[in-house]
């Protein structure tokens, strides 16, 4: 009895977590690839878990003789409340080469004045 290509095993041609984490270990790329995960969304709207997974996966690629206590730290971090985690993932980041910055939105500075946005920061206030 013959297999049908339906039956047939086939073997991925590449690994993909293997190929990613090659990727991510060019800390310009894991610096994009970890910017994309918190880019143009609404705080309520980032998946912890999904954010989580990516900042292992740098780990993993960045310093993989650390990996454990790279992810042990980092399960830390994502369970403290505000400053404290900005300031925890920043040293985090820190330990793998990598920073956070703050940049221009160039999107929201060509639509609102300076005079805009201080209006909506008064009200927010």
């Amino acid at each position: 009895m013959s297999k049908t290509a339906s039956q047939s095993t086939y073997k991925a041609s590449v690994d993909y977590h293997s190929s990613h984490i090659a990727h991510l270990q060019d800390p310009e790329y894991a610096a994009v690839y970890l910017d994309v995960h918190l880019e143009d969304h609404e705080p309520s709207d980032i998946e912890a878990n999904l954010l989580k997974l990516a900042l292992s996966n740098v780990a993993e690629a960045l310093a993989p003789e650390q990996l454990e206590a790279c992810n042990a730290t980092l399960e830390a971090i994502m369970q403290k409340k505000g400053v404290e985690t900005i300031y925890g993932l920043a040293t985090w980041l820190k330990g793998l080469g990598l920073k956070l910055t703050v940049t221009v939105d160039a999107a929201e500075a060509q639509s609102q004045s300076p005079d805009q946005e201080l209006e909506d920061l008064e009200i927010a206030a």
